[in-house]
């Protein structure tokens, strides 16, 4: 029998999972970092070959049995990237077709089961997907934390920095937020973060990890961790909205998943999305996603070759508690 594959390749980490035809699972793997920006290109290659021979080995199936192959990548921005990636796939000689993806794509497909609808990506970074009945595909962010990130754990954790340094000075009378900086860098005051935010060690992630403490805060009653995270609310629906407009789904009902840390900093940041969205698209379901987004390849993969059937959903759904572990933080 054939079989499916689907990758999730990060700049972090690599999870790749093996099912049937039928959408049994059969293996799953995990690996090194694979998004060639972030580790160099002979690093990449490595890590897809070694997720893809330690599913094979694990499942016992041959590289000439496969019928599609789905990689979602961090990191695959354009036409050159994906020929990058083709080619360090290449001499593995895996059988089927192996298509390559953007990681957000994925991500989209896990949310809607690959069909017409959107999804939001608000982690560290924030990206907006979105695919209409005709096929058309739309995105907006993806820009980086330079050009466009906004609503991002990234920004959310800057907009909180910026606030806290606002109130060492005086420049805002009052706020819970520079307690929560000094505490969370284990700071003595305000002085010391001028050096810590400046070293080399001090980059995206270690900004974002404040946005958790701008979501205690808004909770705790803050006022301007509230405006913080509902201008981050009102940013992501901006970003989706862009995309349902684009794609004229305006008046169409469909899913608008969610995937992403920031989604879980509350009311404050949910409540303007929810509301920015359903002002254009009132039939939109909005629902963090189904599937984790190795699943999502899992699904396009199916998808691509003709074997989506309800059956292969209702098998992948009664794996909820072991594909659990595979879901994005």
């Amino acid at each position: 029998m054939g079989y499916m594959i689907g990758v999730d390749g990060g700049g972090t980490g690599t999870v790749a999972v093996l099912t049937e035809e039928d959408g049994t699972i059969i293996h799953s793997v995990t690996g090194p970092a694979s998004n060639y920006h972030a580790v160099g290109t002979e690093s990449a290659q490595a890590a897809l070959h070694q997720v893809v021979k330690g599913l094979l080995k694990g499942a016992g199936k041959s590289l000439s049995d496969c019928k599609v192959a789905v990689f979602g990548i961090a990191g695959l921005n354009n036409a050159a990237d994906t020929v990058m990636y083709q080619d360090m796939m290449h001499p593995l000689g895996l059988g089927g077709e192996v298509i390559m993806e953007n990681d957000i794509v994925i991500a989209w497909a896990a949310a809607t089961a690959c069909q017409p609808g959107a999804v939001v990506i608000a982690g560290t970074g924030a990206s907006a997907f979105g695919v209409n009945a005709k096929g058309e595909r739309h995105k907006t962010l993806g820009w980086d934390y330079i050009l466009a990130d906004q609503g991002s754990g990234y920004s959310v954790g800057l907009a909180g920095l910026k606030a806290a340094i606002k109130v060492w000075d005086g420049r805002i009378e009052k706020s819970l937020i520079l307690q929560a900086m000094l505490d969370h860098y284990q700071l003595k005051s305000a002085e010391e973060m001028l050096v810590l935010a400046y070293s080399p060690q001090f980059g995206k992630p270690e900004i974002a990890s404040f946005g958790r403490e701008i979501a205690a805060c808004a909770a705790a009653g803050d006022e301007i961790a509230q405006a913080i995270l509902r201008e981050a609310g009102e940013e992501l629906a901006q970003s989706v909205v862009a995309v349902i407009k684009r794609l004229g789904m305006q008046n169409d009902s469909f899913v608008c998943g969610m995937v992403g840390g920031t989604f879980r900093a509350g009311p404050h940041l949910l409540n303007p999305f929810t509301d920015g969205v359903h002002a254009v698209a009132p039939k939109a379901t909005i629902e963090p996603v189904r599937f984790p987004p190795v699943i999502g390849a899992i699904l396009m993969a199916h998808y691509t070759h003709g074997s989506l059937t309800p059956a292969v959903l209702e098998e992948l759904q009664r794996n909820d508690d072991r594909i659990a572990r595979w879901k994005s933080s």
